[in-house]
């Protein structure tokens, strides 16, 4: 395979199943069969938060502070995948900061029956899904988030954004052999 590139194309507009608003973050109520949420579920609840400087640095603290939430609030069983996600999360967040240093926020939240990973920053610049090459060594960090996320997006806040994902995290005992 030396020499051969691989690109691959995302798609240029988000699937129905990952747009969200802000106003989502909380909810609305019932839960469809599909398992997103629905019209009867809670509010998402804050299980930690933690604000880093836009560093490198910052990049392998905000995956142990990861995986200590994720072993604390009982879903270790996708810790792995948990920390991959902030990984890409901060990682771009950290390269696309508009002044180095400038505060990060990353926010672990339960949304229903899904781990919900924000990170928010002071830029207003959006994330943008561009063709991924296998053979470089960066750009593929959204396309990791697509792909391991059951749903992905954008708001803007009044400071800049947050970027955020969400995985399937409870219960335990749909992720059988973990």
């Amino acid at each position: 395979m030396s020499g051969d590139h691989h690109t691959i194309e995302l798609p240029s507009t988000p699937l129905p199943s990952q747009l969200t608003t802000a106003s989502q973050v909380a909810p609305p109520n019932g839960t469809a069969p599909n398992g997103l949420r629905g019209l009867d579920e809670p509010q998402a609840v804050l299980l930690g938060e933690l604000t880093l400087p836009a560093e490198r640095e910052s990049v392998p603290a905000a995956r142990r502070f990861s995986r200590s939430v994720s072993t604390a609030s009982g879903i270790g069983h996708i810790a792995d995948d948990a920390e991959v996600l902030v990984s890409e999360l901060v990682t771009n967040a950290v390269r696309h900061a508009p002044v180095a240093g400038a505060a990060l926020c990353l926010r672990l939240l339960r949304a229903g029956i899904r781990l919900r990973i924000e990170v928010h920053d002071q830029s207003a610049a959006v994330p943008t899904a561009r063709p991924v090459d296998l053979m470089e060594e960066t750009g593929r960090g959204w396309f990791l988030v697509a792909v391991m996320a059951d749903g992905h997006g954008t708001d803007h806040t009044a400071s800049g954004k947050a970027v955020w994902c969400e995985v399937r995290a409870w219960p335990r005992d749909e992720h059988p052999g973990h």
